[in-house]
């Protein structure tokens, strides 16, 4: 075979390159003689010529660029219209559709959130007129809930919706004003919103009624007819709905299974104002006594040593969380917390130490209490009876003492005043019967139906610088001691046996004192009102130091033991 000849890069670039450079300079070289050999009319017409050529294809474009314009704003006229284009019949159906998708789902969208804002403008209103209309009832449906899957709505805050949002967290003036002239005993103040709330809701329109009736608002122990008509006002309950206990109606939650029916039928049926018709009392005291009387965990007699046993075993294990416990054991829950308070802890004759534990702790809270209520006095050197026995905190009073509950405490601290404000003097023979023929005809002169209707704070007049506790006390040693079958009997009744059975006689073994009855100033005795802090707390001892954990934790034991 031939050999292929070998070119370089180089040789072929500069082959080529001089093939063209050949050529130009022949091109030139004609036109140069070419115009030498023209007469200078005809190079002119020449130029004019090219001069239109120019100018003819500047407008063809012109005109090319404008039609293809003109088509492009036809189709955007035509697509907006909603009618196909001649150009590109597909693409134009696509968006077509996509155009009708959008606008669609837009629509849907604005209709969903209109409604949305009607519901949340009709809800707003409803509860508006419902706070300012009723304050008792309850709302029994709830309000209108948005749906997950859908969109969320845009946030509109409109004025009703601020009104009823500043009407929830603020309480009105008017109510409140209306709660101190009815209930003057309530502190507001101290009290929560929620609570006071409450009792708006459920206890200012029948305080009214109440009012107008004449009747007045009671607290402490229920009596008789209350208790009676709570009964009375429970059976209706059940007769109305059908349920079988009353156990069910008060602690739903130990009936897991019906529980939601049971609290659906008291919401229906209102059951915690129906409870409390006729009882001059606060719905939730009226809620407290029915959970007492009516629970099937309570009144199961003494505690023995195994349920002691658990009893301490479930407190190290879940505390104070009573309903646990109470579960567990089978108990009140009120039994077993008071129950605790006497398990392990010291019983008999009171030490010199655990006294002054005692008399240190009254002391520093009463001290308090003087300091908070006047505090630019340094040191006060007087104190109100009062302050002596009411209202004292006895738990911590215990915890302080440490070896003995608080009800010991109590009840040790009320024979240590008594002896302190009577100053040592004590009733026996004579002034004992003339002390229990006074108490019998101040208790005649009241007329009190009930035994919770005894003012025993105005009793005291008549013994002198005594205890209410220590009238009470003599009043259950009256009754004891010369009503027969008084148990069975009322209050009015024991007291006209007291008074038309053994009164008389009283009076013939005290000759010396007057039978009048009508002068009421016979019967009282002038009362100190306040006493020197020195006279009753006088042997307090401060250089004597309080038992060590060593000594506390073998006194339990030997307790226990």
């Amino acid at each position: 075979m031939d050999e292929i000849p070998s070119f370089s890069r180089k040789d072929c670039n500069g082959r080529v390159d001089g093939e063209k450079v050949k050529k130009k300079k022949k091109r030139s070289k004609t036109t140069e003689q070419h115009e030498l050999t023209e007469s200078p009319q005809e190079q002119t017409e020449k130029r004019r010529k090219k001069k239109d050529k120019r100018k003819n294809s500047k407008t063809e474009s012109d005109d090319n660029l404008q039609t293809h314009t003109g088509k492009k704003k036809k189709r955007r006229k035509l697509d907006n219209e909603g009618e196909t284009s001649v150009l590109d019949d597909g693409v134009s159906n696509q968006h077509e559709a996509q155009t009708q998708e959008l606008q669609g789902s837009r629509k849907e969208k604005t209709s969903r959130r209109k409604k949305k804002r009607e519901k949340l403008k009709q809800t707003n209103r409803e509860d508006m007129t419902k706070e300012q209309t009723d304050i008792r009832t309850e709302h029994e449906e709830e309000p209108n809930t948005r749906d997950e899957e859908s969109d969320p709505p845009d946030v509109i805050i409109t004025a009703e919706k601020r009104e009823s949002k500043t009407q929830k967290n603020q309480l009105d003036s008017k109510f409140l004003e209306e709660l101190k002239e009815l209930c003057p005993k309530i502190k507001l103040e101290s009290q929560s919103k929620s609570y006071i709330k409450d009792i708006i809701r459920y206890d200012l329109s029948r305080f009214k009624e109440f009012r107008k009736q004449g009747i007045q608002m009671r607290d402490g122990r229920f009596s008789t007819a209350e208790n009676e008509r709570l009964k009375l006002n429970v059976s209706n309950f059940l007769a109305l709905t059908g349920v079988k206990d009353a156990v069910r109606l008060f602690f739903p939650c130990r009936y897991p299974k019906e529980a939601t029916a049971l609290r659906k039928l008291k919401k229906q049926h209102r059951f915690f104002e129906r409870i409390a018709d006729g009882i001059p009392r606060f719905c939730g005291d009226v809620y407290d006594r029915g959970a007492k009387v009516y629970d099937d965990r309570n009144y199961k007699g003494t505690f023995t040593k195994e349920e002691e046993k658990l009893l301490l075993k479930y407190y190290k294990r879940y505390g104070r969380n009573w309903q646990k416990i109470s579960d567990k054991t089978r108990r009140n829950c009120r039994a077993l917390e008071y129950r605790l308070s006497l398990i392990d802890k010291r019983r008999g004759p009171w030490r010199s130490k655990e006294v002054q534990r005692l008399l240190r702790a009254v002391r520093d809270h009463i001290l308090s209490v003087l300091k908070s209520e006047n505090p630019n006095q340094r040191k006060p050197k007087r104190v109100d009876r009062k302050i002596l026995y009411k209202n004292l905190p006895w738990t911590r009073i215990g915890e302080t003492v440490k070896t003995r509950c608080w009800i010991s405490c109590k009840s040790k601290w009320m024979s240590i005043l008594s002896a302190r404000m009577s100053s040592g003097t004590t009733f026996k023979g004579r002034k004992a019967q003339e002390a229990k023929i006074k108490l019998i005809k101040a208790m005649y002169e009241l007329q009190v139906e009930d035994a919770v209707d005894i003012p025993w704070e105005d009793l005291t007049a008549v013994s002198g610088d005594v205890l209410p506790s220590n009238v009470q006390s003599r009043w259950h040693q009256l009754k004891v001691s010369y009503v027969p079958d008084w148990k069975n009997k009322c209050f009015a009744d024991t007291v006209d046996f007291l008074y038309e059975n053994v009164l008389p006689g009283m009076m013939k073994e005290c000759e010396d004192l007057d039978d009048d009855d009508d002068d009421d100033d016979k019967l009282k005795v002038d009362q100190m009102k306040s006493f020197r802090l020195a006279d009753i707390f006088q042997d307090i001892n401060e250089d004597e130091c309080c038992d060590s954990d060593e000594e506390t934790v073998q006194q339990e034991k030997n307790s226990s033991a």
